[in-house]
């Protein structure tokens, strides 16, 4: 905890004046990582003394419609394994998703510096991820793309799915279009380039995703999309002698060439490594959606200088504005919150 708390200090020393703060309730400190879109920094929310993720989107008329989908999947979204947004602050030139922070970075850097995960270790945190998948079908959310770079781990080893860029709504019985997603977990109807069922494609990046945590990497390695297609639907691959039978079984279902034939979310809770996890250490309950504000938080925030008229506005219209985000970080410090704010004490 010093350490945390010294290189946070080091951060809020680091912080650039080169580059304005974007609000006056942040400073920005550093670079956490760049997509395609957009680039992740880390930054400091003066008012609650709290680390969060800042997401940059360069506002592109090609791209509207892509950032509009990620802020609307982003705000529907409420699960303890799915990061969680905070404030939406649009400008001219640049969208600013401000998200909670995961300390503990991505769960492919877990990987790779192990090698691959002790079973019971990757028991737990695809439990947590295939939690936050059925969270999502539930909301007839397809994610798209479920890889380790998009699961980052909080300070207490819990899974955080995070980029929404690919996610779209999917109304019962529609097909998608489009290749999109992540080569070495592309589903083989992918590469058929013709409609397909936007839910199995999840289930085969889950599968993609159990077999490089437990065997240290991917079933297919080809390099090139014409390599990639003729080992997918050849659906040829070694799992690991050391894996258990239940994890053996999991990914066989998952990394079934036919998307008709892939289990769904719900069969996937129902196998016995899920079921054993979840003995072990129950799924975290869900903190409610801020529709009744909490009277401990309206408290505080009262005595920050905000008015309890206000808070209640703001959350009763959703309006992701600095009162919202006030109140939502403040709610995400609680025990079941990430402990990476207040670091100093």
């Amino acid at each position: 905890m010093k350490e945390e708390g010294l290189t946070l200090k080091q951060d809020m020393e680091a912080c650039s004046s080169v580059e304005d703060p974007f609000n006056t309730d942040y400073r920005m400190m550093r670079t956490l990582g760049h997509g395609h879109f957009s680039e992740v920094k880390l930054a400091f929310h003066v008012p609650t003394v709290t680390c969060v993720a800042v997401k940059l989107l360069r506002n592109k008329k090609k791209y509207n419609s892509i950032f509009n989908s990620e802020i609307s999947v982003m705000k529907s979204m409420n699960h303890p394994n799915i990061i969680k947004l905070f404030h939406v602050i649009e400008t001219e030139e640049i969208t600013y998703l401000v998200m909670e922070h995961a300390s503990e970075g991505e769960l492919l850097r877990r990987i790779l510096e192990r090698g691959s995960l002790p079973e019971c270790e990757a028991e737990r945190i695809f439990t947590q991820v295939v939690h936050a998948v059925n969270y999502c079908h539930n909301n007839q959310v397809v994610h798209r793309d479920i890889k380790a770079t998009n699961i980052l781990m909080d300070c207490r080893g819990n899974a955080k799915l995070i980029d929404f860029s690919l996610a779209v709504k999917v109304t019962p019985g529609q097909k998608l279009r489009g290749f999109c997603g992540t080569l070495p977990y592309c589903a083989p109807e992918l590469f058929a380039r013709g409609e397909y069922d936007a839910y199995p494609i999840d289930m085969w990046c889950l599968g993609i995703l159990l077999f490089l945590m437990v065997a240290g990497h991917f079933p297919f390695q080809a390099k090139s999309v014409a390599g990639m297609r003729n080992e997918v639907t050849s659906g040829n691959f070694t799992i690991p002698k050391h894996v258990s039978i239940d994890i053996f079984n999991v990914i066989l279902e998952l990394l079934i060439i036919n998307p008709g034939r892939r289990p769904t979310i719900k069969d996937i809770m129902r196998r016995p490594v899920i079921r054993a996890s979840e003995a072990r250490s129950p799924p975290t309950s869900t903190p409610s959606l801020p529709g009744t504000p909490s009277p401990s938080i309206v408290g505080t925030m009262r005595v920050m200088g905000y008015k309890p008229e206000v808070i209640i506005e703001s959350l009763r219209d959703q309006k992701y504005d600095e009162v919202m985000a006030t109140y939502l970080i403040l709610q995400h410090q609680s025990p079941a919150g990430d402990c990476g704010h207040n670091q100093e004490s």
